[in-house]
């Protein structure tokens, strides 16, 4: 089966001036959140040895 070569770079994306249009504190709650989806990722990815204590993540 050959594999498709996609380009999606030539589509326009109408949201790209999405982010200009939010103001600061949307930009800091958006970067916070997707801050505390990382370190949950992590997190779940890297159980903590018996040696380290387990640290939570607060769910606001």
């Amino acid at each position: 089966m050959p594999q498709l070569n996609l380009n999606f770079t030539d589509i326009p994306i109408p949201q790209e001036s999405l982010w200009e249009d939010l103001h600061n504190e949307q930009k800091h709650l958006i970067i916070e959140a997707f801050a505390k989806l990382m370190l949950k990722a992590v997190a779940d990815s890297h159980p903590p040895s018996p040696a380290e204590p387990i640290k939570e993540v607060a769910n606001d």
